[in-house]
């Protein structure tokens, strides 16, 4: 029967260890992305567990970020331009601010996570979960929306100058307020339903299902300019 004192001094040592293990890919990605990137194609089969860590401000552009798990991360304020976050799980996570430019989110899950004013002009959403995400006033010009989820999103405020949203779901998601939103724009959407809410401008009527009327009433108010963060 082994000493429950040294089972117990074990344990610690154990878990002092696997913590250390965890510390050390979140180091090297604060310290270079340069350095990061390539001890991701030199261990290919690791995937880090960033969930809950605190990345504020960080400059993380360029970096591969495929397939990480982000859930409750604070990534506010940080540097994402051109990062590479596809298949990454950010559910719950505070991207508020962030600057994800040309950034590659295909397959990302958003779930419930905190993008207010945040920055993704040519940003790829293809057939990103964003179900429930909070894009208050952020930037989505010229983004890719293409067959992306936006279920429940709110995005009030938001600036959707060329924004691409092909196939996308709308359903119940807040639109209010939001920059340059054409008829054209909503006629390319798969699905949105009665509680899916317009800005003033936009007049929609809802045939049936998945059929409607658009007419932009007035024009004037689909050509203003982002603010910026």
């Amino acid at each position: 029967m082994r000493n429950p004192v040294q089972v117990f001094s074990f344990l610690i040592l154990l878990s002092l260890t696997t913590h250390t293990h965890a510390q050390e890919p979140v180091s090297l990605l604060k310290k270079s992305v340069e350095e990061w990137n390539q001890w991701r194609v030199q261990n290919p089969e690791v995937i880090p567990d960033f969930r809950g860590v605190n990345l504020i401000k960080a400059n993380l552009q360029k970096a591969n970020l495929r397939v990480i798990q982000f859930q409750g991360a604070n990534l506010q304020g940080a540097d994402l331009q051109e990062a590479d976050l596809r298949g990454a799980d950010l559910q719950g996570a505070d991207l508020r601010e962030v600057n994800l430019k040309s950034a590659i989110l295909r397959r990302t899950k958003l779930l419930g996570s905190n993008l207010e004013r945040a920055d993704l002009e040519k940003a790829n959403l293809k057939g990103a979960d964003l179900k429930e995400i909070n894009l208050k006033s952020a930037n989505l010009e010229k983004t890719d929306l293409q067959w992306a989820d936006l279920q429940g999103a709110d995005l009030k405020g938001a600036n959707l100058r060329g924004a691409k949203l092909n196939s996308a779901n709308l359903q119940g998601a807040n639109l209010q307020g939001v920059l340059n939103l054409s008829c054209n724009q909503i006629n390319s959407v798969k699905s949105l339903d009665k509680d899916t809410e317009f800005p003033d401008y936009i007049m929609l009527t809802i045939v049936e299902n998945n059929k409607w009327t658009c007419t932009v009433t007035e024009s004037s108010l689909t050509s203003k300019k982002w603010e910026g963060r």
